[in-house]
């Protein structure tokens, strides 16, 4: 897999926290350094255990919608806070994040269940960039400036499921449990890994440490670590994720706020390809020259 170029919006959102009593006890924070003795005194769990958790977890929530989000960026030097956005996010792929700066929107990314499209207002093309999901996945399309996937932003809402007839493997070490799966994406062999703590979850601690996604020669493209959680009855919805993409030395920060709310039937409209910018281009058939979409980052 290529190199991908992140900006601002790098929003291949993946990963949740979640709590279960396959765990035992775990008293530390989610940024505590992992406990000096091992705490795998349980037996390590099989792959079908680990993906009935998450799956089970997933059937809990449907849809997310807060308004009250706030996004912070560093890229390579530099740091970029945006005052506020919003993110609504639906089941199957139903997706909208806003950014906004004093109030004016910056960034745009959304999907529904046909296509998915990105905007930056900062971008000196002015440009709405979209394609459809299915000639994405097929590889008709131009790569795009981050890893975007729609399925990916329905795992880190801990809305995405695992097939359980997927090439699975679990290992451990003396705080974790990392169930690995062997993928593809776009034709490429990929592997996911989903890192838990071992022990039991509590208050906003996460179960689900980190998800991680590394290309054929074992590099890592991106990685989501869960800061903390909010849990709601037997609901659990991230708080806070930390988002990084080493080779393009950025760093994402989401905070969902204070004003979450879960598994609301969300309106359909606010799912829709906006009309923005002084054109559109679709990246499977407006193949651009040069270096690529490349929208500009912010200063």
């Amino acid at each position: 897999m290529r190199p991908i170029r992140a900006t601002v919006v790098g929003l291949s959102l993946l990963v949740l926290g979640t709590g279960c009593n396959l765990f035992g006890p775990r008293p530390e924070r989610p940024d505590a350094k992992a406990p000096p003795v091992p705490t795998g005194h349980l037996d390590r769990p099989t792959p079908e255990q680990l993906v009935r958790y998450l799956n089970r977890e997933s059937s809990r929530l449907q849809s997310i919608q807060t308004s009250d989000l706030s996004i912070s960026v560093w890229s390579q030097g530099n740091s970029v806070g945006l005052d506020s956005g919003t993110l609504l996010c639906q089941k199957p792929r139903y997706f909208k994040l806003v950014g906004k700066k004093f109030g004016l929107q910056e960034v745009i990314v959304g999907s529904n269940e046909d296509r998915f499209w990105f905007y930056v207002k900062r971008d000196p093309s002015d440009a709405l960039y979209h394609c459809s999901h299915t000639e994405y996945a097929n590889g008709s399309s131009a790569e795009l400036p981050f890893p975007f996937q729609p399925e990916w932003v329905l795992e880190a809402l801990g809305m995405g499921e695992i097939d359980p007839d997927a090439r699975l493997r679990v290992d451990e070490d003396k705080a974790t449990y990392r169930l690995i799966e062997e993928s593809t994406l776009r034709g490429q062999p990929i592997k996911k890994v989903t890192v838990f703590y071992k022990g039991a979850a509590h208050g906003d601690q996460p179960q689900v440490k980190a998800r991680m996604l590394y290309d054929d020669r074992d590099r890592l493209i991106c990685q989501a670590t869960v800061k903390s959680v909010r849990r709601t009855g037997s609901v659990t919805v991230p708080q806070e994720i930390k988002l990084q993409w080493p080779a393009q030395d950025t760093t994402l920060v989401l905070d969902l706020g204070q004003g979450v709310q879960v598994n609301r039937q969300l309106s359909m409209e606010s799912f829709q390809m906006p009309r923005l910018g002084s054109k559109q281009v679709d990246l499977a058939r407006d193949r651009p020259t040069g270096r690529g979409v490349v929208p500009a980052r912010f200063r």
